[in-house]
């Protein structure tokens, strides 16, 4: 009974805090900022009179157009609308033999397989080259792929309210400075789109495969985090009795679907090892917890504030973005609009003075607490202003159904910390 109440109290507050990211989404887009365009103007000329099926027939992506036709995709098209206008990201011929896929495989896949494989490599928009070319963080744009087995909360059209809908699946995208195209991270080549009556065709040079797992999934399976899923499991139990389950625990937030929502949300994590853990001084699951009996958090009914963190949250929550430390309102924390970075945005130019929380008229924000340092086709993480050793990013872009699992080799620690 106890644990009900619990549950229902943390789903009101977890429900009035993905409110506010509501707002916050509905309010703020990365369209409304214009700043100079990333790359070389993308030659492009919108004067096409014939429709997406017949452009994308006379193209060299053969074995795209072959799935395409045994997908039966144009009678979905069809069924959108003569005003739908779509962005088909059309693999060439190399990768799609490279993936696998050739003409005798494309034949032994079902339809309903290769629509599925279309409609992932379709988004629900006519994204124009211009679009991507005045943006510098990925944006995400939504594929015409939902999974029924998954539901998401967002904002409906025109609202600020958000709601939960089946889960569709994103692309994340942006553009290099040399004009290459940016899909989830990786680099998908610089073919010029081809303009079509009811949207654009944009050539890649790999196949793009759909997330399959939850954030949490993956590192159970991996194999090199059960240090970071024991001290995550004890500490949010620990949490629960603490806050009686009035307060988030964003240390291991975003991981799957959320209890209080029973939805996916996006975000983008930095998970560290069990060597990350060693490095720090950190040897076994009986160390963390005596660490985290240093100090129990209290919650202050006068304030309805805690008195701070379970100790070894005052770490892991850096790994998810610092939102703990953030200034919080009457109504709690209020998340960022977006905190789904892949690789090409972990960039100290891009994120440095990214605010993770948005200030109000009543609250200030909260910045970036992490600095990004890119040598080479490396990429290195520290607490910002800490003279604590920067992490590597030792796997990058492991794509989830919350978005990109980072993996880094070390713990953000700050100066102040004592693991002995």
């Amino acid at each position: 009974m106890k644990n009900k109440i619990y549950k229902t109290i943390q789903a009101t507050i977890l429900c009035g805090a993905f409110f506010g990211m509501g707002l916050l989404q509905t309010g703020c887009r990365k369209e409304m900022f214009m700043p100079e365009p990333e790359g070389e103007t993308v030659p492009y000329k919108d004067s096409a009179s014939a429709d997406i099926q017949t452009v994308l027939k006379s193209t060299p992506y053969k074995l795209f157009y072959a799935a395409w036709q045994r997908s039966n995709i144009d009678k979905d098209l069809v069924a959108l609308g003569a005003r739908a206008s779509v962005t088909v990201l059309a693999v060439d011929d190399v990768s799609m033999k490279a993936a696998g896929l050739d003409e005798t495989e494309i034949g032994k896949r079902s339809p309903e397989e290769l629509n599925q494989l279309m409609r992932y490599h379709m988004l629900n928009e006519k994204l124009e080259p211009l679009t991507i070319q005045t943006q510098k963080l990925s944006s995400p744009r939504m594929t015409m792929l939902d999974n029924p087995n998954l539901q998401e909360s967002r904002n409906g059209a025109g609202s600020g309210v958000s709601r939960p809908y089946t889960y569709t699946y994103r692309h994340f995208m942006a553009m290099a400075k040399d004009s290459q195209l940016i899909i989830d991270g990786q680099l998908c080549g610089n073919y010029k789109p081809v303009a079509a009556r009811n949207g654009i065709i944009w050539p890649v040079n790999r196949l793009l495969q759909k997330p399959e797992k939850h954030v949490r999934e993956i590192l159970e399976e991996d194999g090199r985090f059960t240090m970071l899923l024991a001290i995550n499991d004890m500490n949010d139990a620990s949490w629960m009795e603490y806050t009686f389950g009035s307060f988030a625990r964003y240390g291991g937030m975003f991981w799957g679907i959320e209890p209080a929502s029973n939805s996916v949300f996006f975000n983008s994590y930095l998970a560290p090892t069990d060597d990350a853990f060693h490095q720090a001084g950190i040897q076994d699951i009986e160390q963390m917890m005596e660490i985290n009996s240093r100090f129990t958090p209290e919650l202050d009914w006068e304030s309805y504030t805690m008195s701070g963190l379970i100790p070894t949250d005052s770490i892991l929550d850096y790994h998810n973005w610092g939102r703990s430390y953030a200034p919080t309102s009457s109504v709690g924390y209020i998340p960022s609009a977006k905190t789904v970075f892949y690789s090409n945005d972990l960039d100290d130019k891009l994120l440095g003075d990214y605010w993770i929380t948005m200030p109000t008229s009543t609250t200030a924000g909260y910045k970036m607490p992490l600095q990004f340092i890119r040598e080479g086709n490396t990429i290195k993480v520290k607490l910002r202003n800490a003279s604590t050793p920067a992490a590597t990013i030792i796997a990058r872009d492991i794509n989830t159904f919350e978005g990109p699992l980072h993996i880094v080799d070390r713990l953000f620690l700050p100066d102040n910390f004592k693991v002995n």
